[in-house]
């Protein structure tokens, strides 16, 4: 039995690196459930921390626009909770 692999990805004003990131982690969680290293089940999760920019649209552009990328999910914050 493949682990299953949780990925929390903060976000914080991450609007103008959050394509290329999406685009990177989602390829190489694709390629691991592939080669049989993880779980299918396995997930990415961005969390938005308030961010102050577009972040949250951002996300949801990106998670509407990649329907097959099923592992990934987004939750916003509407403050900045970081330590």
């Amino acid at each position: 039995m493949n682990p299953i692999l949780y990925l929390i990805v903060p976000c914080y004003n991450e609007e103008l690196v959050l394509p290329k990131t999406y685009q990177v982690l989602c390829a190489k969680i694709q390629s691991m459930i592939a080669h049989n290293l993880i779980a299918p089940t396995s997930a990415i999760v961005f969390v938005d921390d308030g961010s102050k920019d577009q972040t949250w649209k951002v996300l949801n552009t990106l998670l509407h626009n990649c329907p097959k990328n099923r592992f990934c999910s987004a939750l916003p914050f509407s403050t900045n909770h970081s330590a």
